[in-house]
């Protein structure tokens, strides 16, 4: 089994100022400046251990996702930065990300964001609705998102991602599109566009269970999703993957990654990682992994550790690949498993999809409409 050969590495950061109504991420809210430098400092020493087994490898992106990574001081970010530099053999074109919500987002964090060598910013707008990111639980409002995006441009970031979530109850039509259409203005290099998914473990969901929350219908979720790429193709973003779009040359390359089966590293409380043909998370109990830091051992959860067979790796690099608007090419399926694809599935399925699974030129990839029932079309492959 092969993989291609530069590695990403993920970051994570599970502290938020506090927890949205529809977030099931692992994180927590938190705002005790001692908690957040003890979980940095535990960070630079994963990052030291971590680094022993996979120092050899080139490193050309890094993630640092959360929770609100910039809850962290500007100094302590700083001292994470410097320790990946120092133990893990960042190249020179690296595309270093951080997320970030508009709120917690000052002029002092994103300058030093950017000597330190993070060049991407995600910001997590979802509306540009005052009564829609309150209901959604958000703590920023609609001229937070504005006011930041301008500070981050006029600090110098030229790359910055804008996430957009449609699909809320009570958000009409006209909101969505009034969303898009002034994300679309500010002109972010990148997109991210998500339907609300009401997950276990949030307030949504025991606010639905109880009969007092309804879920959007499926028909006005894909006529909002179909009315946002078609506002953002107009203005010159491609829709390179089922939730995002990008002005061109600026797809996002760590989230390319995990859908054309390229390894990953994962650190942080319960973070994945798919590398050395292995696939495991880092224990999700904050306790633990302190312990296991304190003691110099990767805080890898053991149950976690994954030896999935060919076949079952093989669906993996399906259903990821075919997140894709291009698919993913015939050739890599039988580079990484030397086998050929249509050995292994059969043919018969491209008949069963017709219009919506398409083979074509050396690729497998779905049609617009097929990215619609993309999880019916990938569940054949798993």
């Amino acid at each position: 089994m092969m993989t291609t050969n530069k590695l990403g590495l993920y970051l994570h950061v599970p502290f938020c100022a506090r927890k949205c109504r529809y977030c099931d991420f692992l994180s927590f809210g938190c705002s005790d400046s001692k908690v957040l430098s003890e979980y940095s400092q535990a960070l630079i020493r994963e990052i030291r251990i971590r680094s022993k087994d996979w120092c050899f490898r080139d490193v050309d992106t890094v993630y640092i996702g959360g929770g609100t990574p910039p809850l962290m001081s500007a100094w302590d970010m700083g001292k994470i930065m410097d320790a990946l530099r120092e133990n893990f053999n960042i190249v020179k074109d690296a595309e270093i990300t951080i997320e970030g919500n508009p709120a917690t987002l000052s002029d002092e964090k994103m300058e030093r964001y950017l000597r330190k060598g993070i060049n991407r910013l995600s910001l997590g707008v979802q509306s540009f609705e005052n009564d829609v990111l309150q209901y959604l639980g958000r703590i920023h409002n609609k001229n937070d998102a504005f006011t930041s995006f301008q500070r981050a441009k006029k600090a110098g970031f030229s790359n910055i991602n804008m996430d957009i979530m449609f699909a809320i109850p009570g958000q009409s039509m006209k909101m969505w599109k009034d969303t898009v259409r002034q994300c679309i203005f500010l002109k972010p290099a990148h997109i991210s566009l998500y339907s609300l998914q009401i997950e276990e473990g949030t307030e949504f969901y025991e606010l639905y269970k109880d009969g007092k929350m309804e879920a959007v219908p499926e028909i006005q979720d894909r006529e909002m999703y179909h009315q946002a790429l078609a506002m953002m193709k107009e203005a010159g973003y491609k829709h390179y993957e089922i939730s995002n779009a990008a002005l061109p040359g600026f797809e996002s390359r760590h989230n390319l990654k995990y859908w054309s089966y390229a390894e990953y590293l994962g650190l942080g409380l319960g973070a994945s990682s798919f590398v050395g043909g292995s696939r495991f998370k880092n224990t999700s109990r904050m306790h633990e992994y302190l312990t296991a830091i304190r003691e110099h051992v990767p805080p890898v959860d053991q149950e976690s550790i994954e030896n999935y067979s060919q076949r079952e790796e093989m669906g993996i690099f399906v259903f990821t690949g075919l997140r894709k608007a291009e698919g993913f090419s015939l050739d890599h399926f039988h580079h990484v498993f030397r086998k050929d694809f249509f050995d292994v599935y059969d043919e018969d399925i491209l008949k069963k999809y017709k219009g919506l699974l398409i083979c074509a030129d050396g690729r497998l990839y779905l049609s617009e409409h097929g990215m619609d029932v993309s999880n019916r079309i990938m569940a054949e492959f798993v």
